[in-house]
């Protein structure tokens, strides 16, 4: 039975009355345990995608699903009351800038503290502590007492990663937690967030624009373009073999230590504009490999001898 369900998930903003799609009949389902990676440019829809199962958008949203359905519940039917429930508890976040995610006013250990009041029966210093030192932060006793400005970045997503797994949630969403960190700081909170997935039986939604960094984190990566999932399989099989056109491009534009080159090839153009979505495939303006069905909008279905899915008629006929 899958942990998360997601069918035909629609999210579209509306900016002084004009409709904004930021996701267009997302489906796809997460397994206990399992690692799931979302990739691709910026407003890809990847963001949008990591809050809506918790229906944590803000007013200017408007969500439909066929199907939205975590541990059994029923989250289109879920009360405000269900939903503060399942956030911070059996669904723990972390977001990209952990400066903005605490409160500058209050102590680490008091913002810990709440947590376990609200998810956990009640406040803890002694579970505080432990959970600090299980984030591998050094002398808790005095961070328990620190303010969030005098903590490096490092730190400050560490003690965001203790808040989120202080309710033991079955299910953790980063989304870009390593954007705001220098390089050193993004390979302990990766390895950090590998090993608590594994030791606490977590199912982890990882988000992040750098596909490199998916290669041993994920088992399996959704690529978003234009508010779409284009590609879904196994992490290594999708980066290894691309199946669509828009996956080969961005893999295109990594950089590699194998190669000497003076400018990385680079897709052309730009994403579309959501006000102005053109018919069929999103990506076809865009595409190298564009014929005449592309015209017509292409549906993810499995690829013939692989274990991947794509949504690209070079791979299908037309839906």
């Amino acid at each position: 039975m899958s942990l998360l369900v997601v069918e035909n998930l629609r999210v579209t903003y509306f900016r002084d009355g004009v409709p904004l799609p930021a996701l267009r009949g997302v489906t796809f389902s997460l397994s206990a345990g399992e690692s799931l990676g979302l990739a691709g440019e910026s407003g890809s829809g990847k963001s949008t995608l990591a809050v809506a199962p918790l229906r944590l958008l803000p007013d200017n949203a408007r969500l439909s699903a066929d199907r939205l359905v975590f541990d059994g519940r029923d989250l289109m039917a879920a009360s405000p009351r269900d939903l503060r429930a399942l956030r911070g508890g059996a669904v723990g976040t972390v977001f990209q800038d952990p400066f903005s995610s605490l409160n500058p006013v209050l102590t680490v250990g008091d913002q810990i503290e709440e947590v376990l009041e609200f998810h956990a029966g009640g406040r803890d210093r002694g579970r505080v502590l432990a959970l600090l030192e299980r984030v591998r932060l050094s002398e808790p006793a005095a961070l328990y007492g620190a303010y969030p400005h005098q903590l490096s970045g490092g730190q400050r997503q560490r003690v965001c990663l203790a808040m989120a797994i202080a309710a033991r949630p079955k299910l953790l969403i980063a989304d870009e937690p390593t954007t705001a960190l220098d390089v050193t700081a993004q390979r302990g909170i990766l390895d950090l967030l590998d090993e608590l997935r594994r030791d606490l039986k977590m199912a982890l939604l990882l988000v992040t624009h750098n596909v490199g960094l998916l290669v041993e984190r994920t088992d399996r990566l959704a690529v978003l373009y234009a508010g779409e999932i284009v590609e879904l399989g196994p992490t290594r099989e999708v980066l290894t073999n691309p199946a669509h056109p828009y996956t080969q491009g961005l893999l295109r534009s990594l950089p590699r230590l194998s190669r000497v080159e003076p400018r990385l090839p680079a897709l052309p153009g730009q994403p579309p504009d959501p006000r102005r979505l053109p018919s069929g495939c999103a990506f076809r303006e865009r595409c190298a490999q564009a014929f005449a069905r592309c015209a017509v909008d292409p549906v993810l279905r499995p690829v013939t001898g692989r274990p991947v899915a794509v949504a690209c008629h070079l791979h299908g006929g037309a839906a």
